[in-house]
């Protein structure tokens, strides 16, 4: 595969792996409710210049796993010629791409099939087996390669697109490096590679993990149901502020998701993403294997930040852009969800169009 990328840049800003940290809440089945305003103006946007809306499939794993997705395709009349795989970030669900997902479907909107997977855990998507660890970054390979294959678009001939918004965009990042023949393009959003731990406080990590997972059986705890899903919503859009940064959610964003990872509980809701994904991980990279992931990701990639998304540190930075060479790189207003966000979703779409339309 040609490897098509730019001269270093000095960076601004970059994000290598972010968590968006819930209120503690437990595992349940989760169901998608009607949709908010902005969701209706999203559908409309979906509608418009032939582009279709998105329906709801479901792929079977190879290990009894079912992974959640929403599809666009366009009529059958049409040969796809472009295929795209959009992953979310941690906690979140595929409704995180409900503007860039149709906005990239009008502008493509006779040869483009678009996918936006829910990760295990996350969103409609079936729970990790709770005899072990839960969702593990390098698992996230092994699920996105089933999709690939369930979707079969595994051929070698008719490589994809991945665009991975901050937990999916160091997926993205894995998986573009493990299987360079499939990717063509890489769009990364608010992120780049996994999140780097010191070698040295490896025991440190699983010690934590093995106490918090401890704790957690135990206790046993039930979930938390939220009397109503405004108050759901406004806890959601308060994890955002309680991050590094000027991080903010707005409600329209917060809305779709909250819907698409709750349940209602009579009058009220609670939220139906695996709880275990709260605790700390068994398994953190270290720094250089996150930088030779980075070398071995050959496709051309753009990298696209905001300016009031997670701060970075700046040789963390340099270092980064140094190996990853993106050929499309820039730094927008918004704050980490920016390409859910309604102020700030367009120009996120217009960056990703710019990049795509270089193929």
């Amino acid at each position: 595969m040609r490897n098509r990328r730019a001269s270093f840049q000095p960076p601004c800003y970059i994000f290598v792996f972010c968590f968006n940290l819930y209120t503690s809440v437990s595992v349940s089945i989760c169901c998608i409710s009607a949709m908010s305003a902005l969701a209706s103006t999203a559908v409309a946007l979906s509608s418009r210049a032939f582009a279709p809306t998105a329906i709801e499939i479901t792929l079977a794993c190879a290990d009894g796993m079912t992974l959640a997705a929403q599809s666009w395709k366009p009529s059958s009349e049409h040969t796809t010629k472009r295929r795209i795989l959009c992953l979310h970030g941690w906690m979140d669900n595929s409704a995180s791409f409900h503007y860039l997902a149709p906005r990239i479907m009008e502008h493509f909107p006779m040869d483009t099939e678009l996918v936006a997977l829910d990760f295990p855990g996350h969103g409609l998507s079936s729970h990790k087996s709770i005899d072990g660890p839960p969702l593990m970054l390098s698992e996230s390979a092994f699920y996105v390669a089933e999709a690939v294959r369930r979707l079969k678009w595994d051929s070698e001939s008719t490589p994809f697109t991945l665009i991975g918004h901050s937990m999916g965009a160091a997926v993205g990042c894995l998986y573009s490096a493990v299987y360079p023949e499939q990717v063509k393009n890489l769009v990364l959003l608010e992120g780049a590679g996994p999140l780097a731990r010191k070698t040295e406080d490896i025991a440190k990590h699983i010690r934590m993990h093995v106490q918090r997972r401890q704790t957690a059986l135990i206790q046993n705890k039930s979930p938390r149901i939220y009397p109503s899903l405004e108050l759901a919503v406004a806890t959601r859009r308060q994890t955002a502020k309680n991050f590094p940064g000027d991080q903010s959610l707005s409600k329209e964003a917060a809305t779709l998701m909250v819907k698409r990872g709750s349940v209602s509980v009579g009058e009220g809701v609670r939220f139906c993403h695996d709880a275990r994904l709260q605790w700390p991980s068994l398994q953190y990279f270290t720094t250089e294997q996150t930088e030779a992931l980075y070398k071995d990701i050959q496709c051309p990639t753009a990298l696209i930040l905001a300016k009031s998304g997670w701060p970075f540190d700046e040789d963390r930075q340099n270092r980064t852009l140094e190996l990853l060479r993106p050929v499309h790189y820039t730094t927008l207003a918004g704050s980490h969800h920016f390409h859910a966000d309604p102020d700030t979703a367009e120009s996120v779409a217009q960056e990703v169009l710019r990049f795509l339309e270089q193929e």
